[in-house]
């Protein structure tokens, strides 16, 4: 492989522009930026101007087939995966995508079934696991349930509340052309639901899927759902070792506010983690520890990163730290199909009254 890793993007839309393409350009030391292909050739031209890609293209068989590219971004609506992610792992490129992975387990099972047997990188864009405060708490959580310094792990609760998700993000590039090609149909729900639980699960898959992801990153622990109350806001998970997890969300719709908060809690200690909204650049996690020591509770907050940073930024570094070296930290690729199935036993759960899994 070439010192730089050589790049190509499929998409080049508001996230694809201003979350994935700005934030490689800026590791110009690490990758080179190649093509870009979009079925908006005006946008996609505009796009590779301004950040100085060579190529484009219209149609991403043609870039996987024409462009020198190590990996791709492939950057679109998640229920367009299915006509895009075969033909990158067929090509044999690394690959990260948006999350959800697709819009059922099935589908994420096939894809991590083929991209394994090619040896691929594969990532799903969960950028909230990359936030220096997030990986902070989840080195202090595992050093703490390994030396069971502060007592035995007992819980984790997460708000979630917020609509200004964007942050007043800085402006992208756009055209109002009409695509050279027709865009493919939605990638169809499990056919076992209904409307209404397809309509939930989607929500669900595109707004929450986040958090779930998260909580399983900072316990070191897969989770499975235990109780969906009937009106679908609060969820109750069970950790691997037994521990209760749970989930509130949409509580407000508050305009301009972003509430995202993890509250960890041990025996002789707890940690709240405050996640910034996710366009809301050079901002990380903020932590706050309180511990009992000698009989005493006394409050710790973490100090301010001496170089702050923005978690789509560090998720770019590490793409290609794991391009370079064929692997990830973590099982992206299962976690994401683990969350899928999270939902999807959730929308299962709904259809009793109770809120009770069906029999």
């Amino acid at each position: 492989m070439a010192d730089k890793i050589r790049m190509g993007f499929i998409g080049c839309g508001f996230m694809g522009q201003l979350a994935h393409i700005a934030n490689y350009a800026r590791l110009r030391d690490e990758c080179d930026l190649v093509a870009v292909a979009d079925v908006r050739p005006l946008l996609a031209e505009k796009v590779a101007a301004r950040y100085g890609i060579r190529e484009t293209y219209t149609d991403h068989r043609e870039l996987l087939e024409k462009a020198d590219v190590d990996a791709v971004a492939a950057i679109m609506y998640y229920g367009h995966h299915y006509a895009v992610v075969p033909d990158i792992i067929e090509s044999g490129r690394h690959m990260i995508t948006e999350k959800p992975m697709a819009c059922s387990a099935s589908s994420a099972r096939k894809w991590k079934t083929a991209a394994d047997a090619k040896r691929l990188v594969y990532m799903v864009g969960y950028m909230k696991r990359w936030d220096l405060g997030a990986r902070w708490v989840s080195d202090i959580v595992r050093e703490w349930k390994t030396t069971n310094e502060f007592g035995e792990f007992n819980h984790l609760r997460c708000l979630m509340s917020g609509t200004d998700w964007t942050w007043n993000p800085y402006p992208v590039i756009s055209s109002d052309e009409k695509p050279v090609a027709p865009l493919p149909p939605h990638e169809p729900f499990p056919a076992r639901f209904t409307k209404a639980q397809a309509e939930y699960f989607n929500m669900n898959i595109n707004f929450y899927v986040h958090q779930v992801n998260l909580i399983r990153f900072l316990l070191n622990e897969h989770i499975t759902l235990s109780y969906c109350h009937p009106a679908g806001k609060i969820l109750i998970g069970s950790t691997e070792s037994g521990k209760a997890v749970s989930l509130e969300m949409g509580i407000s719709s508050i305009p301009q506010t972003w509430d995202e908060v993890y509250h960890i809690s041990f025996e002789k200690a707890d940690i709240e983690l405050r996640m910034p909204a996710p366009l809301r650049g050079q901002h990380n996690g903020e932590v706050v520890v309180r511990r009992t020591a000698n009989g005493k509770t006394y409050e710790t907050i973490r100090p301010n990163f001496a170089v702050p940073s923005w978690s789509f930024l560090e998720q770019a570094k590490g793409f290609l730290e794991a391009v370079r070296t064929g692997r990830l930290p973590f099982d992206s690729t299962g976690d994401a199909v683990r969350d899928l199935e999270f939902f999807e036993t959730q929308a299962d759960m709904m259809l009793g009254e109770s809120g009770v899994a069906r029999k």
